[in-house]
């Protein structure tokens, strides 16, 4: 009797692996059609893989929390998919299954200095960059929204559409709110913590840090104050959610505020710089320069008046496409690549110093294409750090050439779009390589701060804005802090051996 029951135990315990194993085996041919080809899984390719797990809930329970499927669970399961030789693969999200699109939550903010941006005596930068922008996104609009941001946050009183073609926007929102002083810790705290998966919250703003006692509180004090509202909003955040800061221009006529005059403006008529603050989960952010329907949304530095862009990241959502080049035209020394390497080569073995120069120069493709990341930052070596056992330092970056296209290379470069040739005076043993882009606060930014903003016949005054580098300073030293030593952006690593 108990020997039986034995039996059909083990009998039951087969039965149930097996019928584990098929599943999974199931799921990943499953998830091999659909990312195999393009490397993404877009909202119709997650209903698949939801419904088929759905189907095989019992054998799936690792993906299942309080019953629900696990959204990271699944995407963890892909990446590792993909992960090794030659099914490697940096798989892209575009959207869970309920939502094909991102919904938008626009801010507008409506303070008295921000009323001069879109007066009837300027040339209308500013409105027609915003509306450019809001009418690039692929959506029928239905779920995005239009919020008024002063001393706290205001529903527009009229739809998203009837915002698009207003001709007046600031006439149409005067009354709501108290244009004398903007609530950034209000206004940070609402896109960041009212912004949810699959969502974009966007802010237009002169990012201009005020208090209802500006004109009475000492002007250092207001600057440390604005740093450290907004590290103590973003430092909660900034593990999941990226920020992307873009700097505008627009002609402006009218009043303006200084920092010690809140309610008395002072005429002033040229020029003046505003932002365009963009903040989602960290693979919304990178779906906007992945996914084909965000192309012409993601094209900021097409939008009349823009000057620079920044993201804030600390989620390393950049893993570009990368590879050794087998021989370039600046490449020095000899090697060959480890066995079992085909789409990509990213481990070199039996290397050797070139007998002429006794050094080597080893030409890595990667592709800088897809990122929100300004090309000048993106091609200067000093952005970079690499390290080695041996010293290696980056000799040069520049965008590939069609004679970079030939036969030894061919086949390798075409996902890339630049070369970065990598110096060694030696390599004394096996190691492997890292080169990091490190993500660093541009220079920009210093140079468009002001800490007074009173002579409005400065020289700099229609290129900067007071506190600015306090504010963004705050923000930055969030990401910061979630850092193993200096933050950066994406990781190549390659593996050599003598």
């Amino acid at each position: 009797m108990f020997l039986s029951i034995a039996v059909a135990a083990s009998m039951m315990l087969v039965l149930t692996t097996a019928c584990s194993d098929g599943g999974k085996k199931e799921l990943a041919a499953l998830v091999r059609e659909l990312a195999g080809d393009d490397a993404t899984i877009d909202s119709d390719d997650w209903r698949k893989i939801a419904d088929f797990m759905d189907a095989n809930k019992a054998h799936m329970k690792e993906f299942y929390k309080d019953g629900r499927l696990d959204e990271e669970s699944v995407k963890e399961y892909v990446r590792k998919l993909f992960s090794k030789g030659k099914d490697w693969k940096n798989i892209t999200f575009w959207g869970k299954a309920d939502k094909k699109f991102l919904t938008v939550k626009f801010y507008l903010e409506r303070s008295g200095s921000m009323v001069s941006y879109d007066s009837p005596q300027t040339t209308g930068e500013f409105k027609k960059a915003i509306v450019k922008m809001l009418n690039s996104l692929p959506s029928d609009n239905n779920d995005n929204i239009i919020f008024v941001v002063n001393d706290a946050v205001y529903d527009y009183p009229k739809s998203y559409k009837e915002f698009i073609t207003d001709n007046n926007i600031f006439k149409t929102t005067e009354g709501i709110g108290d244009p004398k002083y903007t609530d950034f810790g209000v206004i940070l705290d609402s896109i960041l913590n009212k912004n949810e998966s699959n969502e974009l919250s966007i802010l237009a703003s002169d990012m201009i840090y005020s208090t209802r006692e500006l004109a009475t509180v000492n002007k250092q004090k207001v600057l440390n104050e604005a740093e450290g509202v907004a590290n103590a909003i973003f430092k909660e955040k900034a593990r999941h959610k990226s920020m992307l800061i873009v700097k505008m221009s627009g002609s402006f006529a009218g009043a303006y505020y200084p920092y010690n005059s809140p309610s008395k403006g002072t005429e002033y008529n040229g020029m003046r710089p505003y932002y365009l603050i963009i903040v989602g989960d960290n693979d919304d952010i990178a779906r906007l320069t992945n996914d084909p329907q965000y192309a012409a949304f993601s094209k900021f530095d097409e939008l009349e008046g823009f000057e620079h862009k920044y993201l804030f990241d600390a989620s390393y959502a950049y893993k570009p496409f990368y590879t050794i080049m087998l021989r370039g035209r600046e490449s020095r020394g000899e090697f060959r690549p480890t066995k079992g390497q085909t789409e990509r080569i990213t481990s070199i073995e039996d290397v050797r110093a070139d007998r002429n120069s006794d050094d080597l120069q080893i030409e890595v493709a990667v592709n800088l294409g897809s990122m929100l990341i300004e090309k000048d930052y993106l091609t200067n070596p000093k952005n970079y750090l690499v390290r080695s056992d041996d010293p290696a330092e980056i000799k040069s970056i520049r965008a590939i050439g069609a004679d970079d296209r030939n036969s030894n290379n061919k086949k390798y470069l075409y996902k890339a779009t630049h070369i970065i040739t990598l110096k060694m005076n030696a390599m004394k043993q096996d190691q492997e390589v890292s080169i990091r882009l490190l993500n660093r606060m541009p220079g920009w930014i210093a140079e468009s701060s002001s800490e007074d903003d009173t002579n409005l016949a400065a020289s700099d005054f229609s290129t900067t804005t007071f506190g600015l580098k306090y504010l963004l300073q705050g923000i930055y030293d969030s990401y910061r802090k979630l850092s193993d030593g200096e933050p950066y952006y994406f990781d190549l690593k390659l593996k050599m051996k003598r």
